[in-house]
């Protein structure tokens, strides 16, 4: 089967006020799943960027039973599912080392030409296994996420130099950064993330300053990440809330 397994401590900069994984670092360890395996496949970014390509990610379904604790290792196995003339899907399970199921996502990437700034075909790379009988999550991916009806609570903010990885632009988990910092003040402190599906639309540059809107209804937070200067629509994350005590 083609997949990869590899495993990872929660670090004390990746847990929050409760000890828990943080959603952010939970993004970063998918991305790094998905690397390893990339170098692996002889797709990876070194391969990538010589022909003026990368990986971005386009869409992301994920599904929480529970976030492991700081000083927890966990195992991560990906895969990937499927792949067309433009896009291929990565599955992913996370389980704790006794066993016990924390997370699972599906995800859709693309390459995109780093010159040009615009999607590029898969055709210039390597043929890789793909295993479509065996998926993490059993979702269309294609769903668009509603546009909400009204908003909130707003924030505005800058892409910082922090905020970007190697392909020049805001990496995909600090999406989920500004997500967060969006909820309502009286958000209820207590609940937990359930589901959480993100389709990024757009790059955010370095400086670029961008409003994120936040809807809030029926346990749903749904948040829009748009540019300041031409009102662009860059990505629109949705965040299923549960109560741990229910």
């Amino acid at each position: 089967m083609p997949s990869h397994l590899c495993n990872f401590k929660v670090r004390i900069s990746d847990a929050d006020q409760n000890g828990t994984l943080k959603l952010p670092a939970l993004l970063q360890l998918l991305q790094e799943s998905a690397t390893e395996h990339a170098h692996i496949l002889g797709v990876d970014f070194k391969k990538l960027s010589p022909m003026n390509l990368s990986w971005a990610l386009s869409k992301l379904v994920l599904e929480i039973d529970t976030l492991p604790k700081w000083g927890e290792r966990i195992y991560i196995e990906t895969w990937p599912s499927a792949r067309d003339r433009i896009v291929t899907y990565r599955e992913f399970t996370a389980n704790a080392h006794d066993g016990r199921p924390l997370f699972r996502a599906r995800s859709q990437w693309l390459v995109f030409d780093t010159r040009k700034r615009r999607i590029s075909r898969l055709d210039a790379l390597p043929e890789w296994e793909t295993n479509g009988s065996r998926l993490a999550l059993d979702i269309d991916l294609s769903a668009p996420i509603q546009k909400p009806e009204f908003i909130n609570s707003q924030i505005q903010t800058c892409a910082r130099t922090d905020d970007i990885d190697l392909n020049g632009h805001v990496n995909n988990s600090i999406y989920l950064v500004w997500a967060l910092d969006s909820l309502p003040s009286d958000f209820p402190y207590y609940l937990t993330p359930r589901t959480v599906r993100i389709n990024f639309l757009e790059e955010v540059m370095p400086r670029n300053i961008v409003d994120i809107t936040c809807s809030c209804q029926n346990g749903r937070s749904i948040h829009s990440v748009i540019k300041k200067n031409d009102a662009r629509e860059c990505a629109r994350l949705s965040i299923d809330w549960r109560n741990p005590l229910d």
